[in-house]
């Protein structure tokens, strides 16, 4: 009777131990002539009931080799939603990957390509690391968040979004292809200068900088100034991609409407280019919103330095009816730090697919874009930039302008991912 419990004992804890594992099949296809390296790959998780527990833990391969990945929650309710891995796939190629999914956390060492931050200035100098700030649209915290706004980093490059009604996207040039944030925090010193790091490679002013957001009135690119609530949250750090949220709540219109605004940027390891997303929601008045407008674009950089200060690079660019504006040019990256920072030549590059653009501006300091959402009240856009600095980037804007179509190709050419097994 014993040995006939033992067996069944047996048995149950290997039914129990099967039910906590569950595979799928990914399909990823390129259905563009051009090969993609680091292309973004995201899987939806089926519903826990379907999986039938909650799922800790993942493992992806491909041909026998195992591919890095990361689960992500997306909504904030503590349980991955989303698997994300990059592919190195060929043109008019697919790919098959198996996902196993656990529902214990399998040890795994996943080098960081990826670095977030969301920290707070303190009197010890600890700058604690938080996943949300949020403050009344009446509060200046601009200077209790260190390096000033949320910030995110790959080996290419670094943004960082101000926290305060300019929501300005500020860059972060290097020289060498790794992750220095932790180290510099933005704010690099003359030793690390001098050591190779890079620094802060743009100063907006009164531009729109590179790919800001910013409210469309009265005919200009106007800040978030007239809101109840503004915040920033991280919702995915990495390995391999992180995602970070920029919101205002009861953003005032000039019709004295109100809606929220929630924006996501999206960074991907390899990449030097950020997608950005903005969610709209108003449960005033949906036909107010249908003709509400917004803009982004790039500074002409360098337009109002001097031929000393430009250092040979002529200020240039373009907005094209495409969506794709660029600029090039040299200026000051902090204009009360001459004496550490030297002058940074760097290119622009912003691109908004069509369906989101309602005209093109141009004025002294930006070439410009005004936006509508669609029917969903989405906007979609990509920013990208390079520093003269880096060792293996662009150095002239000729260089830079003719990465850009290929780049715009990119991107209008994602995978196509389909998922057997849900």
């Amino acid at each position: 009777m014993k040995k006939n419990i033992m067996v069944w004992m047996l048995l149950l804890s290997c039914v129990a131990a099967t039910a906590q594992v569950k595979t799928l099949q990914v399909t990823v296809a390129n259905s563009w002539s051009e090969d993609k390296q680091d292309e973004p790959v995201v899987v939806k998780l089926p519903a826990q009931k379907k999986v039938g527990f909650e799922v800790k833990g993942a493992k992806v391969t491909c041909g026998g080799s195992e591919v890095a990945c990361q689960l992500d929650d997306m909504d904030g309710d503590l349980c991955a939603d989303e698997l994300f891995f990059l592919a190195s796939i060929g043109g008019k190629e697919t790919k098959t990957y198996e996902v196993t999914l656990f529902a214990s956390l399998p040890e795994r060492n996943v080098p960081a390509r990826i670095y977030t931050a969301l920290q707070l200035r303190d009197k010890q100098d600890k700058h604690p690391d938080v996943l949300r700030v949020e403050a009344s649209g009446k509060s200046d915290i601009f200077n209790d968040i260190y390096m000033h706004g949320i910030t995110v980093e790959s080996e290419l490059v670094g943004y960082r979004i101000y926290f305060d009604q300019r929501q300005n996207i500020d860059l972060y040039g290097k020289r060498y292809r790794r992750i220095e944030l932790p180290q510099t925090q933005f704010y690099t010193s003359a030793e690390q200068l001098d050591d190779g790091y890079g620094v802060d490679v743009l100063w907006a002013g009164n531009a729109i900088g590179c790919g800001s957001l910013k409210d469309w009135q009265n005919g200009m690119p106007t800040n978030w100034s007239n809101v109840a609530v503004r915040g920033q949250r991280i919702v995915t750090s990495g390995p391999l991609r992180t995602v970070v949220e920029v919101y205002d709540l009861g953003v005032k219109t000039v019709d004295g409407a109100t809606y929220d605004m929630h924006q996501y940027y999206s960074l991907y390891a390899g990449h030097r280019d950020m997608q950005v997303d903005v969610e709209l929601c108003s449960a005033q008045d949906k036909m107010l919103m249908e003709k509400k407008r917004f803009c982004t674009g790039v500074q002409r950089v360098g337009s109002t330095a001097d031929e000393a200060t430009r250092k040979g690079h002529k200020s240039q660019g373009f907005v094209k009816k495409d969506g794709l504006a660029a600029s090039w040019g040299c200026d000051y990256p902090d204009m009360g730090k001459k004496q550490l920072w030297a002058p940074e030549p760097v290119g622009l590059a912003v691109y908004v697919p069509k369906e989101y653009v309602s005209d093109t501006q141009e004025d002294d300091l930006n070439y410009l874009y005004v936006m509508k959402a669609d029917k969903q009240q989405h906007i979609r856009y990509f920013v990208s930039f390079c520093a003269d600095k880096e060792e293996q980037g662009y150095h002239t804007a000729k260089e830079w302008f003719s990465s850009l179509e290929k780049w715009q190709d990119t991107v209008n050419h994602p995978v196509k991912v389909k998922t057997i097994g849900k």
